[in-house]
């Protein structure tokens, strides 16, 4: 008998069942200083009065026939604290750009040629709130707040240090946290500027458990932060529209797209 196993694709699904069966975390896994490194980020991220960011996220989606899709997209993110945040997202079916001056917030949708603007003053807080409302999300939403703390930390029932690790190279901490509809895990940067640099939740109760994950690069604080302008050049073919006529930005297509049964 040949000593191939006859069915390569059960043997790796064994494989790493027995794996998983057998993963036991470590002792330091249960360190109860979780809560403290997560903190230490967000009065670090709270102290810059100018951020700027490039980013690449991945959201995953389940079809009808219960396949795991993943939707990649990036970007570049800057933010001058107290009211001024300017986004931008490409990907497969939108191409975004957000600005808020402190004023008033224009959502471009240039693969729509279509943009929405709405008048208010606000903090970047009170504009996140508003986003969110409207369904249109900045990359790591929770991580641009005056308190990210707070923020990630509502409803959390659990915290664990899971260990050191690395993110494109550079060292962090790895941590886990868990509330009753998601688990999250964040790395943060070791040393002297304690930034996220990935951030994955998963949707536990959800068919396959879709994850989104966000992985943070070029991460520049004050002096290095590069001038951007927090206004948005709109082009005179562009038709003005309501936000919420603005279907088309999300990062994954309609169910249809996604080939479901018609």
């Amino acid at each position: 008998m040949s000593s191939t196993f006859p069915f390569p694709q059960l043997k790796r699904m064994l494989i790493y069942a027995s794996v998983s069966a057998s993963l036991v975390l470590p002792t330091s896994a249960w360190a109860d200083d979780a809560k403290e490194l997560l903190k230490k980020m967000s009065d670090f991220l709270a102290a810059q009065e100018t951020i700027s960011f490039t980013y690449q996220s991945s959201l995953e989606a389940v079809t009808p026939a219960f396949e795991k899709l993943q939707f990649v997209s990036s970007g570049t993110a800057n933010l001058t604290r107290p009211d001024k945040l300017r986004v931008a997202r490409t990907g497969g079916f939108a191409d975004l750009d957000v600005s808020f001056d402190g004023s008033s917030l224009t959502v471009h949708g240039k693969n729509l040629d279509a943009y929405a603007k709405i008048d208010g003053k606000g903090s970047l807080d009170d504009l996140i709130d508003r986003l969110m409302t409207a369904g249109v999300e900045a990359p790591g939403a929770d991580l641009l707040s005056s308190n990210v703390y707070d923020e990630l930390m509502s409803d959390v029932t659990e915290a664990k240090h899971i260990s050191s690790a690395f993110v494109d190279g550079v060292e962090c901490e790895y941590l886990a946290f868990r509330t009753a509809e998601i688990d999250w895990q964040i790395w943060i940067q070791t040393g002297s500027q304690p930034i996220p640099r990935r951030y994955v939740i998963t949707s536990k109760h959800v068919v396959q458990a879709p994850q989104y994950t966000l992985e943070i690069r070029d991460f520049k604080i004050g002096a290095d932060v590069a001038a951007v302008a927090y206004t948005i050049e709109i082009p005179a073919s562009a038709k003005t529209v309501d936000l919420s006529e603005l279907q088309s930005l999300d990062e994954v297509p309609a169910a249809a797209e996604m080939g479901e049964a018609k």
